[in-house]
C-alpha cells in the first residue's frame, strides 16, 4: 500500500499562551513529538526492519535487514514555516520531506498541509492529514483503515480516538464529545454501526467532536472530498473552531460521515498524543472505584 501523510507544524512561542505550540517551556517536547511523529511513524509503519540471526553455529550474531510484509511504504511531507519551526532538527529520512510554506501566516499552515494531501490522492492508496504530535501505535492501523472501508462501501471516515498516558494509571481518550449530545450540528445524528471482525464486533459512533487530530482517507473517498471543494473552490459555508480543527475535521464533514469507535473500543485505532492536555481538567471517579487516582 503507497500511503502519504502530510503534517503541518509551526513552533512560535508566546508568552502566557495556552497552547502548546506557543509556550517555551514546551520545545524540548514538541522537539520530541515531531520527530516521534515523522521519523518513527516512518519506521513503525514502513517496510524496513531488521532481525538478529546468527552466521552459524560458533559464529557472530548480526543484525540483519528484512523487509516485513505487513509495511507499507509510507511518504511523509511536513509544511512548516520557514522561521517558526523545530524540523531543522530532524535528520535526513528516507520518506521524509520537509516543505517551507511560503505563506507567512502561520494560521494557514494546517489547510495547506491538508488541501496538498487531498491533491495528491491520484499518486496513492490511501492519503493521510495528521497534526505534529500524533505517534500511530498500532502497526496494523492502515491495514484495518483499508478494511473498515472496504466493508462498509467508502461512505464513513474512519478516525482514531487520540490518547494521552496519566502515568500509572492508563490511557485517556480525549473526546470531547459533550454530554447529551449537540442536535444542532448536522453531523450529530447519533448514527452508530457495528463490524464484524474475526475478534469480536466493534462498534462505531458519528461523533459529536468529530476532531481526532488526523484523519486517513482511502484514494476513492479522497476523490469525492477533493471534487466536493473544487466545486466549491475551496470555500467552505461553516467555521469550525480554529485552523487545526477546520483542516482536519471541516474538511471532511460536507462529504463523509466521520466515526469513532465507541469509547470502550478505544484502542482498536487509538493513536498517541505526545502532550498533557488531560492535567487541564477535574477527573470524575466512581464512587466505588478500587483504586485511588491522584493528580
Amino acid at each position: 500500500m503507497k500511503v502519504l501523510i502530510t503534517i503541518p507544524h509551526v513552533f512560535a512561542p508566546k508568552i502566557d499562551s495556552p497552547y502548546s505550540s506557543q509556550r517555551e517551556e514546551k520545545r524540548d517536547l514538541k522537539r520530541k513529538a515531531l520527530f516521534n511523529a515523522t521519523i518513527e511513524n516512518i519506521n513503525r509503519h514502513g517496510k524496513r526492519s531488521w532481525i538478529h540471526a546468527s552466521l552459524g553455529k560458533g559464529k557472530e550474531i548480526i543484525t540483519r535487514e528484512i523487509e516485513a510484509n505487513l509495511g507499507i511504504d509510507l511518504t511523509v511531507k511536513i509544511y512548516t514555516h520557514k522561521v517558526h519551526t523545530l524540523a531543522d532538527s530532524l535528520p535526513i529520512q528516507k520518506g521524509l520531506e520537509i516543505i517551507y510554506a511560503e505563506e507567512n501566516d502561520v494560521a494557514k499552515i494546517p489547510m495547506i498541509a491538508s488541501k496538498n494531501a487531498i491533491e495528491e490522492v491520484d499518486n496513492y492508496d490511501l492519503i493521510g492529514y495528521m497534526e505534529d504530535d500524533i505517534l500511530i501505535e498500532d502497526k496494523e492501523f492502515f491495514a484495518k483503515i483499508e478494511k473498515l472501508v472496504e466493508i462498509t462501501g467508502g461512505e464513513y471516515a474512519f478516525l482514531p480516538h487520540r490518547c494521552e498516558k496519566i502515568p500509572s494509571e492508563g490511557d485517556v481518550i480525549l473526546s470531547g464529545d459533550p454530554d447529551g449530545g449537540r442536535p444542532d450540528l448536522f453531523w450529530d445524528t447519533g448514527e452508530t454501526i457495528q463490524i464484524t471482525w474475526p475478534l469480536g464486533k466493534r462498534s462505531f459512533y458519528r461523533a459529536t467532536n468529530p476532531h481526532s487530530g488526523c484523519y486517513f482517507l482511502m484514494q476513492e473517498q479522497a476523490k469525492k472530498v477533493r471534487d466536493y471543494w473544487h466545486e466549491n473552490k475551496w470555500n467552505a459555508t461553516f467555521q469550525l473552531s480554529g485552523p487545526l480543527e477546520q483542516a482536519g475535521s471541516g474538511i471532511l464533514l460536507p462529504v463523509l460521515k466521520l466515526m469513532k469507535p465507541i469509547p470502550s473500543d478505544y484502542r482498536f485505532l487509538s493513536v498517541l498524543h505526545q502532550d498533557e492536555l488531560w492535567k487541564r481538567h477535574p477527573k470524575e471517579i466512581k464512587a466505588n472505584s478500587w483504586i485511588e487516582l491522584k493528580d
